[in-house]
């Protein structure tokens, strides 16, 4: 089965940490696609959306997420 809205992007979060969940099916998608190309630093980005989700300073290869 697919992934799609309100879904998990990875297993349940420890206690005290933050759950990732998709806006949408593409961002589902996209998650995965992603995953398969830079599976090391999709974890690292998942990991930290995980622990600190706070807004971050934007340097010109990181982007914030942006919502629908």
């Amino acid at each position: 089965m697919t992934a799609g809205r309100g879904d998990r992007a990875a297993p349940p979060a420890p206690h005290g940490h933050w759950e990732v969940r998709f806006a949408d099916a593409a961002a589902a998608k996209g998650w995965e696609s992603l995953a398969q190309q830079a599976r090391e630093n999709t974890y690292r980005a998942w990991v930290t959306m995980r622990t600190t989700p706070g807004p971050v300073t934007e340097t010109p290869r990181h982007h914030r997420l942006r919502s629908c």
